[in-house]
């Protein structure tokens, strides 16, 4: 269930009504928020986060102009991971005017964060891509996934550790795998065929749809 985005943030950093924390993120109109520190989310409120590391996750949401109509883009789910201290910071998206605007903007999304000068601050970003049907999308399990990799945004500390639990299992039937493990080895494989060059994907897609020999 979603949860409204002050709350859940408080949840995700186990932090109480009572014990606020010290970082401020202003987000534009045109961002809308998939998740806060691994916890699903929604709008484009301000965050209250605690002092210290960070992941945000959203999408790029806004009409732009094409042979005179308005459309509706979407972005892929970009990924933010910064550090903050005691401040506020505004999180910032370009205006995409025109089809062609947003046609760069798929290839190579931007962000930018300032503090309250105006000055950028050093943080980290990438996308949560999932490759197919994209009804039914489980944002949590994508990022738990993602954050156990060595990707750019990652933040090992909000990940479960499946792994261990998988190892202790006995190995004696497919049937056996739990299911949350085969969702993380689904995810991590999108994940990383994400990644790879069109090359290294077409070698991949020719090698599963080769057709196996009769022993």
């Amino acid at each position: 269930m979603k949860l409204h985005t002050a709350v859940l943030t408080l949840a995700a950093c186990g932090l109480s009504a009572s014990a606020l924390a010290d970082v401020k993120v202003e987000l534009p109109y045109s961002s809308e928020l998939v998740l806060v520190n691994g916890k699903e989310a929604t709008g484009n409120d301000a965050l209250i986060l605690a002092n210290g590391e960070h992941q945000i996750a959203l999408r790029y949401q806004d009409n732009y102009r094409e042979n005179g109509d308005y459309k509706l883009y979407k972005s892929e789910v970009i990924i933010v991971k910064f550090a903050g201290q005691d401040t506020t910071y505004r999180l910032e998206l370009p205006k995409l005017h025109t089809a062609r605007d947003v046609r760069r903007y798929d290839k190579a999304p931007t962000v930018n964060i300032t503090d309250p000068q105006g000055k950028a601050i050093e943080f980290t970003q990438d996308k949560l891509v999932k490759h197919g049907l994209q009804f039914g999308r489980d944002y949590e399990k994508e990022i738990e996934a993602y954050n156990l990799t060595n990707a750019p945004a990652a933040l090992p500390a909000l990940a479960a550790t499946p792994a261990p639990q998988l190892a202790a299992a006995p190995a004696t039937s497919k049937a056996a795998v739990p299911a949350q493990g085969q969702n993380v080895a689904e995810n991590m494989l999108l994940y990383w065929y994400e990644q790879a060059d069109e090359a290294t994907r077409e070698r991949f897609k020719a090698r599963i749809n080769q057709p196996t020999t009769a022993q």
